[in-house]
Formats: structure tokens, sequence, C-alpha cells
């Protein structure tokens, strides 16, 4: 094999199967990046099979096989590599190369392996994948569009050109002050020591005054004007960040963990903090360690020379090993994630933890993730030590040796000494630029992987991107439903299928079936969370695609199972950030919900903190949320479980009030009696409707809705 894979990361829990095709895409010159094959895979949170990766590379041009080949066989070399194989059962992983001792794989999640055979086989689950070129006229164009080829850093920096600019004449302006006094040192040394000229010496000491309080003042706005970029970096940046995140669609949030998410916008603070310190300065330094480079080679040639041999010893240094320092830095980061989330889980779950008494489990558990992230952190830290090292050894060095061959032009009668001194001061000085590039290279290394993490959010298209989609008009709350049906990827089964239905204003229609039928996905359906995979839905006769997400789901009030509490007060989280919303409607939503006497009995009311809902019965928070989805007077009101911790008395007082709303109304219930009262009950079965009526024709035709009512009342 002549070309070596380029490891690429996986950015979401299951997306190791798109990440090994994008390296063995990359290998063969297929322009597709892993982002790009999770959307054409339509990856789920179950992952891929083996068969999926296969159609797709076929269909990207490529010859490709899968075998059913022993372990031994394919680190025997009677694979064709590279290879994708199935690992540890749940995974994918690139081979490489194999040797008589070694199999070399690619790990998305961790990067490059070197395993003994005997590991290769523990981990092989027995599926090898093997490519060849095939036909490349097949070969797809690239599928990242231009607007997007420029990273947010990128268009940060681009449109902040006037301050840089500014901050770049500033700097430039500090290094030609700096450059008097190699200067002043020539002028002491060869004029002003060997005439005794104290005239002379006076003028160089009220320069030398001047070009220091010139310093000083050019140094003071300079520095302004990069805590202004610093300042303008955190708030454009994270707040780029944050809002394109919560415009991506809800498919996007159920690949992934939530610590998993958050880690990858708290790298905007890594980034920012190389955009507008290293990497300013080093744009900076960058010319500048030019431009005394080649006035060195004009003045002091064996100088320029030698100041060349260090820069170059120093960047082959950090080039060389940015590959390893740029893979290192991902497994650290992806490690300390899974930790970060472990412990989450864990904390969100206390209640389960102890009550299980587990406690010693989920340490157990937790420690082992944090091991790895250690172990992580560890291998990287060896490696850059080890060059860092070796670059502050240069450093360390470079005086001296500047200094030695400064000497010997002297000695050889090449210079004067004070052209030598004023050389080697210039000398001198390019090591300060020269180092902050060098700096700066070290921390692009490991800012790349912050790079790649921050990138799964900013390059993941937003809902309803590259649509015509127009504001949602006042709906009277009208929807059917015409052949609808969803899955989450081309090869998963349906979940929904087939579904036409008529809900009419103001009405109520109860969604009933058992668990896994598709009831809280027909909803995610109707708020637009998922989108159909076939079929459409209308509202008022308008289609949903054809509208604007936020401005439809304006007009829904929804309680979900897992409808969230917020650290905040009551009332604020029944307002849930609507400005308009009153203390007094906000009494009377509570009221609606039979919530308010629980409120008022708080120790402060309705302004009672609350943090993540602890404190708080699982009924008090459901009315709570249910109090918040009535507030804005919403034209569709969605419960789905919204009362099933609620005794069956308060529950029979929240289904009156909210009868006497004008809205229509979709119940999602397992508990059958809440649903009696609806003008039509829709049972669904494996993802179909299989009868739809009233409560007392459905029960008379003895049919499925009649066997789950009767499960119910034994």
């Amino acid at each position: 094999m002549t070309r070596r894979i380029r490891p690429l990361a996986q950015t979401g829990m299951s997306d190791c199967g798109a990440a090994c095709l994008a390296m063995i895409f990359a290998y063969f010159g297929v322009p597709r990046g892993v982002a790009d094959l999770v959307d054409e895979l339509g990856v789920s949170r179950d992952g891929l099979t083996a068969l999926a990766l296969v159609r797709c590379a076929r269909g990207h041009g490529l010859d490709v096989r899968a075998f059913g080949r022993s372990a031994d066989a394919v680190a025997g070399g009677g694979a064709q590599l590279p290879a994708v194989v199935h690992w540890d059962g749940n995974h994918f992983v690139v081979v490489e190369r194999c040797t008589e001792r070694h199999v070399h794989i690619v790990d998305p999640a961790r990067g490059r392996r070197r395993l003994t055979r005997a590991q290769f086989r523990d981990g092989y689950s027995g599926v090898s994948i093997e490519f060849g070129p095939g036909d490349p006229s097949v070969y797809p164009p690239p599928a990242l569009p231009a607007s997007r080829r420029r990273t947010m850093p990128a268009r940060f920096l681009h449109g902040h050109r006037a301050l840089l600019a500014s901050v770049v004449v500033a700097s430039i302006a500090l290094q030609a002050i700096g450059m008097t006094l190699p200067v002043v040192s020539a002028i002491l040394v060869d004029r002003v020591l060997p005439s005794a000229d104290r005239p002379l010496l006076y003028a160089v000491v009220g320069a030398t005054v001047v070009a220091c309080l010139a310093h000083g003042a050019v140094g003071v706005v300079r520095s302004r004007m990069l805590e202004a970029l610093r300042r303008r970096a955190d708030g454009e940046l994270t707040g780029a960040a944050v809002a394109h995140l919560l415009a991506l669609p809800y498919a996007y949030f159920a690949r992934r963990g939530t610590s998993d998410v958050v880690q990858r916008v708290s790298s905007v603070g890594a980034i920012r903090e190389l955009l507008t310190g290293p990497v300013v300065a080093a744009v900076l330094d960058g010319p500048l360690a030019l431009t005394y480079l080649a006035l060195l080679l004009w003045w002091a040639p064996m100088l320029g020379v030698t100041l060349m041999v260090l820069a170059t010893v120093q960047i082959v240094l950090i080039v060389g090993t940015g590959r390893r320092v740029g893979q290192l830095g991902q497994e650290e980061l992806r490690a300390h994630a899974l930790a970060e989330g472990r412990l989450l889980e864990t904390v969100n779950g206390i209640e389960t933890v102890k009550a299980s008494g587990s406690e010693a489990a989920a340490a157990a558990q937790w420690h082992a993730l944090f091991t790895t992230a250690l172990d992580a952190a560890s291998r990287s830290g060896r490696l850059e030590g080890v060059v860092e090292s070796l670059v502050a050894g240069l450093r360390v060095a470079a005086p001296a040796v500047l200094m030695i061959v400064g000497v010997v032009g002297v000695l050889d009668g090449r210079q004067t000494l004070g052209a030598m001194i004023a050389a080697n001061g210039v000398a001198l000085a390019a090591l300060a630029p020269l180092g902050s590039v060098v700096s700066v290279l070290q921390r692009l290394q490991f800012a790349a992987a912050h790079l790649a993490r921050l990138r799964d959010i900013v390059d993941s298209d937003v809902e309803q991107h590259g649509r015509s989609v127009r504001p949602a008009p006042a709906l009277s709350g009208a929807i059917s439903l015409r052949g609808v049906g969803f899955r989450y990827d081309p090869r998963s089964p349906w979940v929904v299928r087939d579904i036409d239905c008529d809900i009419p204003a103001g009405s109520t229609v109860a969604l009933v079936g058992p668990s896994g039928s598709g009831k809280s996905t027909l909803a995610r359906l109707l708020l637009g969370l998922y989108e159909p995979t076939e079929g459409r839905v209308l509202f008022d006769g308008h289609d949903a695609a054809d509208l604007e997400s936020r401005s439809l789901r304006a007009q829904f009030g929804v309680v979900t199972q897992n409808s969230a509490l917020f650290t905040g007060t009551v009332a604020q989280n029944i307002a849930a950030g609507r400005a308009e919303a009153s203390l007094p409607r906000i009494v009377e939503a509570a009221k609606l919900a039979h919530i308010h006497d629980a409120i008022v009995a708080m120790p402060m009311g309705y302004e009672t903190m609350l943090r993540d809902g602890s404190g708080l019965s699982g009924g008090q928070c459901q009315r709570i949320a249910l109090a918040r989805a009535v507030l804005g007077a919403p034209r569709v009101l969605l419960l789905d479980e919204a009362t099933s911790a609620l005794d069956a008395a308060t529950e029979a007082s929240v289904v009156a009030s909210l009868g006497g709303l004008r809205q229509t109304r979709i119940v999602i219930a397992h508990r059958l009696s809440t649903v009696r009262t609806a003008d039509v009950i829709i049972v669904l079965d494996d993802g179909r409707i299989v009868e739809r009526g009233g409560h007392h024709e459905l029960l008379s035709r003895d049919g499925r809705y009649a066997e789950l009512v009767a499960l119910q009342t034994r």
C-alpha cells in the first residue's frame, strides 16, 4: 500500500460507520466528508449496518465486497486493504495494514492504534468490507456548498477586518520603534565611545526616551484593541454557535448525548483564545520575522543563514509531529466527553442510583471512563512535553549560537564590533516573533481537535435549510394527514405508515395504542420535529413543509412525556420567555392546570426558585408544564401523557378545565379513562391506524380498543 489512511473522527456516538466510510472515500479520492455521509446515510441513534455501508460505497462508484473472514485471515494478508471491519459487536474501524506481528487500525473514536494479532482477534466481530477503486467516472462531485467552506472563525476574522488592520498597524509601529534599539547600540559602540561624542550621546538618549514613551503609548492602544477583539469574539463566536445549535433539527440532538453537545459548544472558548491571542500575534510576527531575516541576509549573511537554519529545525519539528498531536488531542476530547457524559447521567439519575444501591457500580463505570480520559491526556502530554523540550532547547541555544557566529564575523574582519552587536540584536529580536509563530503552530495542532468538534455543529444544516418557506398564518386548528409515514433512516423499519386522518378545528382527538405503536412519533411529526418520510401534514389546508416551523409551533401548546422545568422562578417557568406574559395571565393559566393552590403554598409563591424541577412531585411538574402550554391560548393543544402522574380526581378536574377551552386538542394516553370523552379515538398498532371512532362505538366493535380497555379494567 503506497498511501496511508487519513484519520477522521466520528462526530457522534453512532457515526463510526460514516467516519470509516469517509476515510475509505478519501483514500480513493471520492469527495465525501463525515457530515455529508451522516446526512446521506440517514444515521440514526442506532447506527448503521454493514449492508448500508456496502450499498453507499457502491452508489459512489467503488467496487465493494463484504466477507465473513476470520480474524487470522484478515491479519494474515487474506483481505484487500484498507478494509472496514466490524468491531466489538457495535463499532466499525478501518484496517490499514498488517505486519507479521501487528495489525494497524484507524479507529474513528480513538485514532490510530497498533494491535497485536491477539488483540485484533479479541475485537474483530467477523465481518470485513473490502474496497477497490471501481469506476471513477461515477464518483460524485463534492457535496459541500461553497458558502459553507469558510469556517466560523474565518468568518469572524473577515467580519472584523478594520479592527484587525488597526491591530496590525499598531504592531508594525511597535516593531519599528523596537528596531531603534539595535541602531542605538551600533551608534554608541562605533561612534560615541571611540570619539567620546557627548552631544551625540545626549541626542541618542533623547531619541531613546521618545522611542520608549512612544512604544508604551502604542502598546496601550494595541492592548485595548486586542481586548475589544477578544470581547467581540466571545460574544459573536459563542452566540453564533449557540444560535446555530438551537436552530438544528431535533434529529441532531437525538443522535448525540447532552454532554457531548455542550462540550462541542465549549470548544468555542479554546478557538476564541487562539484567534484573539496567538493567531493575531502570529499573523503579525510571521511577516516581521521574514523582514528581520531579509535584513540579516543583506546586512550579515552568516547570521541570516544561521537564523534560517534554527527556524527551519523548529518548524520541521512542529510540523512533523503535528498530525499525531492533533489525533491525540481528539482522543483526549472524546474521552473527556464520555466521562463527563457518564457523570451527568449519574447525577441526573441520582434517585435511581440511590434507590437501587448502585453507587459503587456507577462510580466504577465513571472511573473507568475517567481513567481512559487521563490516559489519553497523558499520551498527549508526553508527546507535547517532548516537542516543547526540544523547541525550548533550541531557543536557549539560539542566542549563544548567533553570538558565536557574530564573533567569528568580527574576527574575520567582515563586520565591526558595533555592526555585529546591532546585527545580533536584530537576530535576537527575530527570535521572539519566530517563537510566537512556532508556539501558534503547536497550539493549532490541538485547536484543530476543538475546531473539528465545533464544525459538527456549524456544518450541520439548520431546520428547513435551503427551502422556500413562509410564516404560518393564524390557524383555526384543522389538521389533515395524507399518507404519512416515517422511519429514522432508509434501512430502518417504518415507525408509522399510511396514516390518513382529518382532525376538525376545535375537536378533541385521542391517540391510543400499546407501547411502541407510534403515538409519540406521530406527535413529533405534527410538531415538525420529524419530517415525514412520505406523505403530507396539512394545517388549515397548508402543507407544513411550506410553513416556517417556529411560527407554526408558536400556535401549539405542548406537554410531552418529558417536559422539562428550568432553573428560574415558577412564574418564569410558566411564562417560558414570553415577554407579554403578565402575572395575572400566569395565575389564570395555573388555575386552569389546577396548580395554583400548590404554588401559593410554596415559600415564595410564584417567585419560588426551581432547579430542574427538583423538589416537586411528578404531578406538580406536569401541571406547571400544562400551565405553560395553555398560557399562550394556542390553537392546538398536544398532550402526550400529560396527566400520567396525576391521581384520578385531579386528572378529572384538569380534563374538565381543558374542556372549556376553544382549541383543537390531541391527547395521547395509556390510561384510557382520560380519553372516553374524546370526539374521535384513533387506535394505533405497529405504526398503523387499526380503528377509529367514539368510545362506545369502538367498544361495540369488540376490536383492538376493546382489548385495551379490557386489559385496564381487569
